[in-house]
């Protein structure tokens, strides 16, 4: 498996990933091939690359959580977003098994190391969002030595950290361009309404609500809606400001295109101190993979490849299998070199192509 832009597509490569619609559906399975009619379809949803099936790297990444349960949350959060709830504590009572779910999934698994590989399309962002969000926070909390009732508070919170935006019209969010102070304004609202209807509607405790409250908060007072500070900020909205910040800097959208995971990693460490606690970050580093499996990368000594593994204990640190050669020529025989174990090499550029 391979990330190839969807521009490079031909007919007959065979997809490595689900791609889902806009309200969580399976659109194109895993294992289709590709057609001509398929790419355009692709393009229009607004899909800028894809994985696809290789024979030459030999890779397969293992979800974290199972496909049953993201589309279990994919269903909950449309629900809840497209108010297709018949009753609130009917709803209240599925985002808390979704939830448990989701904490007991991480739970059994060891030295994680995240790639968020899946194929996103503009519309289904916020299922997408809200569920990376969720298990980014909830990844945190475990590193944080959460309980697992702490986790289901995080967990509940997060999920529906942006569940205020139901009231915002739809052309606002999805605005090209740039935000007038009036539009600013009405988005900065999505905070309050989401607390409003956590804690009114869905009767959740407050520590559950003051995620989505203050989940835009930033220590240097920058953030809304209060301007809060430092101490003001309580633990858990701070993970939830890392989570979210993270997962939309890697994620396309409709005004901007999206970072680099390694780059969306440099700047939240450039921001600690001012925007992030420092302490949350560093832990949040640990299980993030900063070249995701799949991806093109340049070396140090100009030879290029694909990344095949991760390191847990130096996730800036993968294995590379080496295709070309400092002078851009294909290499007869594969190299796979493992840069945790030779530090003279380095991944000094990430491509988003790479013909193998």
């Amino acid at each position: 498996m391979r990330r190839i832009l969807l521009k490079n597509a031909k007919e007959g490569m065979m997809l490595a990933r689900d791609i889902y619609s806009e309200d969580g559906k399976v659109l194109i399975a895993s294992g289709q091939k590709l057609t001509n009619s398929v790419i355009k379809r692709l393009k229009e949803f607004g899909v800028y690359d894809i994985y696809i099936v290789d024979d030459n790297t030999e890779i397969y990444i293992e979800d974290v959580i199972t496909k049953e349960i993201k589309e279990e949350a994919f269903q909950i959060v449309n629900d809840v977003f497209s108010s297709k709830y018949i009753n609130t504590q009917e709803i209240t009572s599925e985002i808390k098994e979704i939830v448990s779910k989701i904490i007991s999934t991480l739970l059994n698994q060891k030295e994680i190391i995240l790639n968020l590989c899946d194929i996103r399309t503009v519309g289904n962002y916020t299922l997408f969002h809200s569920l990376n969000t969720t298990v980014l926070s909830i990844l945190i909390g475990i590193k944080l030595g959460y309980d697992f009732d702490k986790l289901m508070v995080l967990g509940m919170g997060t999920l529906l950290h942006d569940v205020g935006k139901i009231k915002i019209p739809k052309n606002i969010l999805s605005k090209r361009g740039p935000l007038q102070e009036k539009e600013y304004e009405m988005i900065k609202m999505h905070t309050i309404v989401g607390y409003d209807i956590l804690s009114s509607e869905y009767k959740f405790e407050q520590n559950v609500a003051e995620i989505a409250l203050f989940h835009h908060e930033r220590l240097d007072g920058s953030g809304y809606p209060f301007g809060k500070t430092r101490d003001e900020i309580p633990q858990m909205a701070k993970i939830v400001a890392v989570a979210d910040v993270f997962d939309a800097l890697v994620s396309d959208r409709e005004f901007r295109k999206r970072l680099k995971p390694h780059m969306a990693i440099e700047y939240l460490l450039n921001s600690c101190s001012t925007h992030f606690d420092s302490y949350i970050v560093s832990k949040f580093v640990t299980f993030i993979s900063l070249f995701q499996i799949g991806t093109p990368v340049v070396l140090n000594t100009r030879e290029k490849g694909i990344v095949v593994h991760n390191n847990p204990k130096f996730p800036s640190r993968p294995i590379v299998r080496i295709f070309y050669d400092s002078e851009g020529k294909r290499l007869a025989f594969r190299k796979d070199i493992d840069l945790a174990l030779n530090f003279h090499y380095y991944i000094v550029d990430v491509l988003d192509d790479l013909e193998i």
